[in-house]
């Protein structure tokens, strides 16, 4: 009986926590945001570690899930943008030909003057860096979005849970044949990243790991079209899944590594190609390039260099730093496709993990939905850093605690600290999985050097 009321009482809990997050706490309200954040990562350690069950799991993270549907993102304005690029392609124009800025004064439609007002100058004056697959939701979304705003968040956020839903499955059905305990979909299914970035302000991080995750399956079974096709339209959705692609070069065969990307040729063009008019490569490139050269929030070993930048040079190097960043990233893909195994579904995962982690570690930006694609591959490899990097990557929402943005410097250095410490530690003494909560929740077999 206490163990049953124990169960009910964390669990709502975590709803309620979930529900104070949604309806009465704002951006600015910094300690009220963070204290309930990590508070909600500690209730729900503690009810995975004693009381976690597939259907227990699967209810509470619906029920998450729902509190959030009649909520109008507070922590992120990116869906402002959502919606007007929708609104645009509901007037046959291509979103990525124009910036707001160009077009405000020209165009009308359903609340076209608060999406404009809300999304803020550093989007009002960039051109669309969303792609296709994203920009057709948010034609949806447009679609609906007539008499009220929320008519159109909710159709983005139905199309999400959907994905949810449809990941919760899948990823079971892999970690059974990966030989894990499919109760670890628990710290994907349930972490309050995932639930508050995906389902609460609309990022499509959550949606294109579905996919992705579809596409593993299939990859690792090596059916190499199939895994693709859901890996190509992943890419469709946020471009982030198109530096894995090379990581299964030698875990497919050079045969049925062409065949991948053939398929994700495919799907590629089919997402594409009706967008391809005019400037748009330019205009795109344009935008994808602001993030390496302009962009900066949240970054770590960049925080460094830009000190030492500003002690050596007396500016920010950011515009220096970022022309050879994307050199960095591609030699890092071509040591960890090619100088390493990758021939096991271990050294895969574990590369896959390495390669992503590395890339968020030297990026200027690194905004807390970013982590979601980490988290699910942690719990693959049994490391446990990606878990603790989705806990404390939300404390940046700090920098909005005042009128003026302002990164906190000592949230920042705690934060990076405890995630490259486990990190370290991780890659020295091997996953720490098993001894985050009850034994063997995590396989500990896929230690350093192990194979499947």
């Amino acid at each position: 009986m206490q163990r049953q009321l124990a169960r009910f009482a964390s669990a709502v809990l975590i709803i309620l926590g979930c529900y104070t997050l949604s309806n009465l706490v704002n951006r600015s309200d910094t300690f009220l945001l963070l204290s309930i954040y990590s508070s909600l990562f500690v209730i729900l350690w503690f009810w995975i570690r004693h009381y976690s069950s597939l259907g227990n799991i699967f209810l509470l993270g619906v029920l998450c899930r729902l509190v959030f549907f009649d909520h109008i993102p507070e922590l992120s304005q990116d869906f402002y943008r959502f919606l007007w690029d929708g609104q645009l392609q509901q007037l046959g124009i291509n979103p990525y030909l124009h910036t707001p800025n160009q077009l405000i004064n020209i165009v009308g439609f359903p609340d076209s003057n608060l999406l404009y007002e809300k999304m803020g100058s550093l989007s009002n004056g960039n051109f669309s860096n969303y792609p296709p697959a994203s920009q057709y939701l948010f034609k949806l979304a447009a679609l609906f979005h007539q008499e009220s705003i929320m008519d159109g968040i909710l159709t983005i956020r139905i199309i999400y849970f959907l994905g949810d839903i449809a990941l919760f499955f899948v990823g079971c059905q892999l970690l059974k044949t990966l030989s894990f305990e499919p109760n670890q979909i628990a710290w994907y299914f349930l972490n309050p990243l995932v639930i508050i970035e995906g389902i609460g302000n609309l990022h499509g991080e959550s949606l294109m790991f579905c996919f992705t995750l579809i596409g593993l399956t299939y990859l690792i079974q090596k059916r190499s079209f199939l895994g693709g096709i859901f890996m190509g339209i992943a890419i469709a959705i946020k471009l982030i899944p198109l530096l894995l692609i090379p990581v299964f070069f030698k875990y497919l065969g050079f045969k049925r590594f062409i065949y991948c990307c053939c398929s994700i040729l495919l799907v590629s063009l089919l997402f594409w190609v009706p967008f391809w008019e005019g400037d748009m490569v330019e205009h795109y490139n344009e935008t994808v390039r602001l993030w390496f050269t302009t962009f900066e929030f949240n970054g770590s070993i960049y925080n460094i260099i830009r000190a030492v930048g500003y002690k050596v040079k007396g500016y920010n190097i950011i515009r220096k730093l970022g022309e050879v960043t994307p050199f960095i990233i591609v030699g890092f893909i071509f040591i960890i496709s090619f100088l390493r195994s990758n021939r096991t579904t271990v050294s895969l995962l574990k590369s896959m993990l390495l390669l992503l982690s590395v890339y968020f570690f030297i990026a200027t930006t690194v905004h807390p939905w970013y982590i979601i694609n980490l988290i699910f591959l942690g719990i693959l490899s049994g490391y446990v850093y990606p878990l603790v990097w989705s806990l404390v990557v939300f404390w940046s929402y700090s920098a909005y605690g005042t009128e003026v943005f302002e990164e906190q410097t000592v949230i920042q250095i705690t934060a990076y600290s405890m995630v490259y410490g486990i990190f370290l530690w991780e890659l020295i003494k091997g996953p720490l999985g098993e001894h985050f909560q009850k034994p063997h929740f995590f396989n500990t077999e896929l230690s350093p050097g192990t194979s499947r």
